[in-house]
């Protein structure tokens, strides 16, 4: 015997409430599943043909950063594809850190702003560039600039008790504190910062030169309302 089912107002509503979970679940995988298509399809530009910077801020946004950004890339770098920022909120130092490992791990972006914090931790598993010879030779030009803070010990041999037996001391990173243009132009806050280049960039040529002239774009006067 075959049982209509009259579809009422009531029902509709009933349906809804109980199940409302189950499209917003289809919803997420919907969302995602695009999002993975997007991902695998998108054409991807190679690593010699771009350079990213990944900044740690709660104050700039990737617009700020990428109008600073657009300038440098126009006159040094004009024959690259692409010159983007990644924005990397801080979180929890947990989340924060695997955060990192994640996009490192990756060779992920060419040039990091990090907390001192988070720049000694991997400064010393040797992920960033050394930079003290490109310093020398005036292919980073820092005046005189104090860079003490941006040398880090790096363990490069242990003995079978995990001891280290072998390290070497390098200049990693740039103290970022007295950068004044950043703040200004960028809208962020660098105080206590570090850039750095990642060692496996794979894109030194155009790489450098940018960092460079990203870090003459940085200069400029402090403003009386940049606190200390």
């Amino acid at each position: 015997m075959l049982i209509k089912t009259p579809l009422t107002k009531e029902r509709i509503q009933n349906h809804f409430h109980y199940s409302s979970w189950k499209y917003l679940l289809l919803a997420i995988f919907g969302i995602f599943g695009w999002s993975l298509i997007f991902t695998v399809t998108a054409p991807r530009i190679p690593e010699d043909k771009r350079i990213d910077l990944y900044a740690m801020t709660y104050t700039a946004t990737q617009e700020s950063m990428d109008a600073f950004l657009q300038p440098i890339w126009e006159e040094v770098t004009p024959e690259m594809e692409s010159v983007s920022s990644v924005v990397l909120v801080q979180g929890d130092e947990y989340s924060s850190y695997m955060q990192l490992t994640a996009y490192l791990a990756a060779s992920d972006g060419d040039i990091y702003f990090l907390t001192e914090q988070f720049f000694k931790a991997f400064a010393a598993q040797g992920a960033f560039l050394p930079l003290e010879q490109l310093v020398e030779d005036g292919a980073i030009n820092v005046g005189d600039l104090d860079l003490t803070k941006g040398y880090v010990t790096m363990v490069s041999e242990y003995d079978e008790n995990d001891q280290p037996i072998k390290s070497e001391m390098h200049l990693y990173g740039i103290p970022m504190d007295s950068f004044y243009g950043f703040m200004d132009g960028m809208q962020f806050d660098n105080r206590g910062m570090y850039a750095v280049i990642l060692f496996n960039n794979q894109n030194d040529e155009n790489v450098i030169p940018f960092f460079d002239a990203l870090l003459e774009a940085g200069r400029g006067e402090k403003e009386e309302w940049i606190q200390e």
